[in-house]
């Protein structure tokens, strides 16, 4: 979910969850990147591969339902898309060799998770940054849903190599929100890599800490 914080706005997200976000985006872009290159595709692999690339969407989305600044409609929808996301990776474990099967469940999930971003984008307040690219991030994201549940995917292949470019998109989306979103609590005197340090060594549990 992009976000970029001014300087002179509320932050949306709450403390620890840049470090979720970051943490699910990288994972996110590992599971694309497999679902591409991965030798001698086969669909009960792929349906692994995308039922942890949607149990990874469905840690973000609860994490920015119950730590972001976003009304408790918006927080709502966000929750409800993380409970499909996490419905839908259980079935594409058990899609068995239906490959239009596997597509369905995965662009449910995305179509779901892209209705959410796009409601919260416009039901936010203007005190609240990041709206508009939430909008369209939600917009993106229900339109690869749409595209993977209709789009007749006979071969896994092709599922594959789609789906895995899309997985990889959203995983740097998020990794570049994590990074970004520091800068409106640090302050522009930090570098990028500054942000990145101390993002990560917050994640680590090694006493970085952002102040929201």
């Amino acid at each position: 979910m992009p976000t970029y914080e001014e300087a002179d706005a509320a932050p949306m997200f709450g403390r620890g969850v840049r470090q979720t976000m970051l943490a699910m985006g990288v994972c996110s872009v590992v599971i694309g990147v497999a679902t591409v290159i991965w030798p001698d595709k086969s669909l009960g692999t792929v349906g692994n591969l995308f039922m942890f690339s949607l149990l990874c969407s469905a840690v973000t989305l609860a994490a920015v339902a119950f730590g972001s600044r976003l009304g408790r409609f918006p927080r709502f929808l966000l929750l409800v898309a993380a409970l499909v996301s996490l419905v839908t990776a259980t079935l594409c474990f058990r899609a068995g060799d239906w490959t239009l099967l596997l597509a369905m469940w995965l662009g449910l999930a995305w179509s779901v998770r892209g209705i959410a971003h796009a409601v919260a984008g416009v039901w936010d307040d203007d005190d609240v940054t990041g709206r508009g690219k939430q909008e369209v991030f939600g917009l993106l994201t229900l339109t690869a849903g749409l595209v993977i549940a209709i789009a007749p995917f006979d071969d896994i292949q092709t599922l594959a190599l789609v789906a895995g470019c899309c997985i990889t998109a959203f995983g740097a989306l998020e990794v570049w929100t994590a990074v970004r979103s520091p800068l409106a609590v640090l302050g522009a005197s930090l570098t990028p890599d500054e942000h990145l340090t101390t993002v990560i060594a917050s994640a680590g549990g090694s006493g970085g800490r952002t102040r929201d």
